[in-house]
């Protein structure tokens, strides 16, 4: 199977926020300013490794530890703002998981259309050991984290990381075709010519399944993106009710 063809079932991902990004575009216009933590419903902002600001599981808001006495206005905005975070972000690391699944799904369909699956169990693996650590990159010790400059560090190393991954699963899976080729061959059961047949019309099949998967998941990375921007936004108008909070934001677009 073509390179592009596996590419493009698993770059539907973490480092797919939008079609149009490359090196030189970053691919959600958010820049996160602070590390920002989300443990059950305490949502943390911290800096050089400290908590700086918070808002508990009662929606009270304290700042450098101590507690900030709000109005029942600036209590409504704190609590409706927390509960925006705690349900947006984990929303980011969740599109690597479709991703992943796009992808399962294509090398499965080869291992049945060979009568092997078994050769593309490992194909398979490194789809999941990838797919687990970009996840890991957003949870630490059981509490989701979303790092200081996440978009520009996901455009540049996570990038360079996606690629090396790209490159593993597809000689993987080469390995696997190959595999699966050979022993079809030596039961006598495929020429290369059957071969060549069965691959085009599996790969005109897979591309026009997921044609419609990865859209749906472009379009599901660009409403994150749109809900990142939309925080910020609304992170603004808090900083104007809540003058404390000015100096230790989350976000700018």
């Amino acid at each position: 199977m073509k390179k592009y063809l596996l590419s493009a079932l698993i770059g539907a991902n973490l480092f797919s926020l939008s079609a149009s990004a490359n090196a030189q575009t970053q691919t959600c216009p958010i820049d996160v300013q602070n590390d920002i933590h989300i443990v059950g419903k305490t949502v943390e902002v911290y800096q050089n490794g400290k908590p700086i600001w918070q808002i508990d599981d009662e929606y009270q808001l304290f700042v450098n530890g101590e507690k900030v006495d709000l109005t029942a206005l600036q209590q409504e905005a704190i609590e409706a703002y927390s509960l925006h975070v705690q349900s947006e972000l984990p929303k980011l690391p969740e599109l690597t998981q479709k991703g992943a699944e796009l992808a399962h799904s294509a090398i499965n369909a080869l291992g049945q259309a060979f009568g092997e699956t078994e050769a593309f169990a490992s194909v398979n693996q490194l789809i999941n050991e990838y797919s687990t650590k970009a996840k890991a990159k957003f949870y630490q010790d059981g509490e989701f984290v979303m790092p200081a400059d996440t978009f520009s560090v996901m455009d540049k190393d996570w990038r360079q990381e996606f690629e090396a991954a790209m490159d593993n699963v597809s000689l993987a899976s080469a390995s696997a075709i190959f595999s699966a080729l050979t022993n079809e061959m030596k039961k006598g059961e495929l020429s290369f010519g059957d071969f060549k047949g069965k691959m085009s019309e599996l790969e005109k099949t897979l591309n026009n399944d997921f044609k419609a998967n990865t859209e749906q998941v472009k379009k599901e990375a660009e409403s994150v993106c749109g809900s990142m921007q939309s925080l910020a936004q609304e992170e603004k108008a808090l900083h104007e009710m809540i003058p404390e909070l000015k100096n230790y934001p989350m976000f700018e677009i």
